[in-house]
């Protein structure tokens, strides 16, 4: 193949080796998974076949391919092409059009991004957009501004579209329950008509509301009666949001509304908003036939509804307080704690507490397990265990340090034979491409020589992306740490951040994938309350360590901490038998009034551990606390297993400890 020459070449910065980053993307993934990546592909090998025509240079390629809109900022693959591009080592972005990276004046932002650190930019479909091209900047201005126009011109035709047909009858809103469509499906309101066995139930549905009855009342009375949900749900049990998106819709009422919500665009993020429309842009349309309930009947008990359920909408007055707000972003141990009996998430707010966290399964009676985690006592007590075991993590002995100086020996030894390796099968690869490359010059595009030849380009890239990898990794000697300088290096990062910050959150969530908390009760019966359990991973503190495999093992450990402060009888428990055990053993003899006076407790304080003691001996156990697998019936605190809506389903990575 004949190599078209461009002005200026390519150029790698490395002299032997061009760098390409290749990104892709596809506005929606469409009907399947399988289309999404047959568009990327489609992509990628346009990509491909211009490298090879433009250049003979080995390439080292990387591929950056998602799904998601243009507008959007806050695609990760977005975040990593402006990474790559500031890292300084590439050569070339190559991608078929700007828009594939991302749309309005970002496209051109992308460009002056490239120029400043010296990367060239191409697009293949767009005309001049090439950085090292004089004339880039009225190129990719316009082309910038022909997708912002594009988008617009669509939507306001689409818009126009809708509107045209909604007054002609057409733009029909999903059916919901209470409705049936002809077997070819309804295309006007007039082909729609009302389900006659949804009649009594709507009827009693308003008679309760308009009592005072809640929507979440209302779902379980549904589900009680087996009435079916729309076609349209998910899931085929009805909820409360479900039943006030019922309540509150016109066409109960024979009023089809179209236009009363628009969406808009938050420029910083590109993402799209939904909000009231204005008041001149909503149309109505009458459909009688369609009504199952008077006007005046409607708007009278949707009101009442509204202000009986008021009460139960998140933050003062129904504002949610965090509105605005990103919802991922919560302090520390939020979005990180799992329930060990249901494997859900965690979540503030539990039974009206803003500092408490509560099992999502609880809320949604899907577990049984409603005890709440003291957010700042649990980030304590966590960050606490965690100081305490890098306090007293031991030094390493020489059996281990033998270990692990052949595995950093052996380390060097077969990095030094892989990239050997990896050169001999590139010369390989070379020397089988020219000779495909002499069958097709003496008998021509040959179908097979092609797809052999296509092989062999696929096999080098690889073997340049693992070579770069291994020329990445660290070249220096890599040194064993002594166990006190880990201590030091984690115990620093600790103590110079603080609990609430995000910097802390970050390096918590380094270290600690999991958080699971199982509830425990004290075999002398008592409040349940919540222990944790979670693997404590110090590699990320140290760099060398990932490349070292015995370090791994060395700096994993399994932590269990308490999320609750112990009773007294528990807590003085090993004090008061310490003082008995000195009184048996022939010691000054203390009785139980006097040992209390020693620990400053009541006589009665002392009583209780002990009987704590003699039941932990009859049972045979050494911890006062045991696992609770299932509600106690004796414990009245805990009611959500009662309720008619309760449902036990665990997720299926529950891990009980």
């Amino acid at each position: 193949m004949s190599i078209i020459p461009l002005n200026p070449p390519l150029s790698p910065r490395n002299g032997h080796t061009l760098k390409v980053i290749l990104p892709g993307r596809v506005s929606s993934p469409g009907p399947g998974k399988q289309n999404k990546e047959q568009s990327l592909g489609d992509q990628q090998d346009i990509q491909q076949r211009w490298l090879r025509r433009h250049t003979d240079l080995p390439v080292d390629v990387t591929v950056i391919a998602g799904s998601g809109s243009g507008e959007l900022l806050e695609r990760e693959e977005y975040k990593k092409l402006l990474r790559l591009i500031e890292y300084g080592e590439y050569d070339l972005v190559l991608t078929e059009d700007l828009g594939r990276i991302v749309r309005r004046t970002y496209a051109f932002i992308v460009c002056e991004l490239c120029e400043d650190h010296d990367v060239r930019l191409i697009a293949i479909n767009n005309h001049n957009v090439d950085t090292a091209l004089r004339g880039w900047r009225d190129a990719a201005f316009f082309a910038a501004f022909f997708y912002e126009k594009d988008n617009r011109d669509k939507s306001d035709r689409l818009k126009e579209r809708l509107r045209s047909r909604f007054l002609a009858g057409g733009a029909l809103e999903r059916r919901i329950f209470g409705y049936v469509d002809p077997p070819d499906g309804a295309k006007c309101d007039a082909e729609r008509q009302r389900d006659a066995a949804a009649e009594s139930i709507y009827q009693e549905w308003f008679r309760r509301l308009d009592e005072g009855a809640t929507y979440e009342e209302i779902a379980d009375w549904l589900n009680i009666l087996g009435v079916r949900t729309g076609p349209y749900c998910v899931n085929n049990e009805w909820v409360g949001k479900m039943v006030c998106r019922c309540t509150h819709n016109p066409i109960l009422k024979g009023l089809r509304r179209h236009n009363d919500r628009k969406t808009r665009r938050i420029n910083a993020t590109g993402k799209y908003v939904s909000e009231k429309a204005d008041p001149e842009d909503l149309l109505t349309r009458h459909c009688p036939h369609l009504a199952f309930f008077e006007e005046d009947y409607f708007d009278r008990v949707t009101r009442t509804a509204k202000v009986n359920n008021s009460k139960f909408k998140p933050g003062k007055d129904g504002e949610d307080p965090r509105r605005g707000r990103p919802k991922k972003k919560t302090i520390w141990p939020g979005q990180h704690i799992f329930c060990g009996t249901c494997g859900r998430l965690y979540r503030y707010g539990g039974h009206g507490q803003n500092d408490h966290l509560l099992c999502r399964g609880a809320y949604e009676y899907r577990c049984w397990n409603a005890i709440t985690v003291d957010g700042p006592k649990a980030a304590g007590k966590l960050s606490q265990a965690i100081v305490d075991e890098l306090a007293g993590l031991p030094d390493f002995d020489a059996d281990l340090l033998q270990r692990l100086e052949g595995e950093v020996h052996d380390l060097h030894n077969v990095h030094a034979k892989r990239i050997a390796e990896i050169d001999r099968e590139l010369a390989t690869v070379e020397r089988r491409q020219e000779n495909t490359a002499a069958g097709i010059a003496e008998y021509g595009p040959r179908r097979e020589l092609q797809q052999q030849l296509d092989k062999l380009e696929a096999k080098q890239v690889l073997l340049w992306q693992d070579r770069r990898e291994l020329l990445n990794m660290p070249q220096r000697k890599v040194l064993i740490p002594t166990a006190a300088e880990i201590r030091d290096l984690a115990l620093e990062a600790f103590r110079n951040l603080a609990i609430e910050s995000d910097e802390f959150s970050r390096l918590i969530r380094e270290l600690i994938s999991r958080i699971v908390v199982y509830p425990v009760r004290l075999v002398d019966r008592g409040h349940l309350v919540l222990r944790a359990q979670f693997l404590l991973n110090l590699v990320p503190l140290m760099p060398d360590a990932k490349h070292i495999q015995g370090m791994e093992q060395v700096l994993r450990r399994w932590l269990c901490v308490d999320l609750f402060d112990p009773p007294q009888r528990e807590e003085f428990r090993a004090s008061v038998m310490t003082e008995k055990t000195k009184s048996e053993g022939g010691q000054q003899r203390l009785n139980q009034h006097q040992i209390a006076a020693k620990l400053g407790i009541t006589h009665t304080a002392v009583q209780r551990a002990a009987a704590l003691q003699r039941k932990m001996d009859r049972l045979g156990v050494t911890d006062a606390y045991q696992i609770v697998t299932e509600p106690p019936g004796d414990y009245t605190k805990l009611r959500r297993h009662k309720h008619p809506r309760y449902r036990l389903e665990p997720l299926p990575f529950v891990e009980l400890f």
